[in-house]
């Protein structure tokens, strides 16, 4: 009985057996590609894009991450506050640790969306292992002023690439 293709086949086995798992490891622990779903995002993401996210990051102002909502479903946002900074709305505008944001992601009909939305104190501190998100299209967006803070352990990653559309690929600031 000839042996030799019986080792190859086990061979091959191997091969196909590790890059299953190298795979699934990575998907699992360093990247997860996701489709955005609805038009909390716009104008900077649409419905439909596709997205790569990043495992492995620290997360900063301004990031734009993706979570699970207390409800069990997915959403993207952008972080507006990291743990122990401080947010203020006044006027229809956002203050960050002082400063008034300048928020170049966003339409300018959406600058007048916070003192819509009633039932959350217009100042405050996130606190620890926590974010403070805002979608982009503040006047159709299910974000912190309605889920109040994100916890840490809810993140799924934060967006680094975007696939399509083909007129966007590339490399997400």
């Amino acid at each position: 009985m000839n042996e030799e293709p019986v080792k190859e086949m086990l061979a091959w086995m191997k091969v196909l057996l590790l890059t299953a798992l190298i795979l699934l490891g990575t998907r699992q622990f360093l990247f997860e590609p996701v489709v955005v779903e609805g038009g909390s995002m716009q104008p900077s993401y649409s419905e439909n894009d596709k997205l790569l996210l990043g495992k492995i990051t620290e997360i900063e102002n301004f990031d734009t991450i993706v979570f699970f909502a207390p409800d069990g479903t997915r959403f993207i946002k952008r972080v507006i506050g990291i743990p122990g900074d401080s947010i203020r709305m006044a006027g229809g505008r956002l203050y960050l640790n002082g400063q008034q944001l300048d928020e170049p992601y966003l339409h300018k009909a959406d600058s007048a969306f916070i003192e819509e939305y009633h039932g959350y104190a217009s100042e405050f501190t996130v606190p620890s292992a926590s974010y403070y998100v805002l979608g982009d299209n503040r006047n159709n967006s299910t974000d912190s002023r309605v889920l109040g803070f994100i916890q840490e352990q809810h993140v799924i990653g934060e967006v680094k690439f975007r696939f399509a559309p083909l007129a966007h690929f590339g490399f997400v600031d």
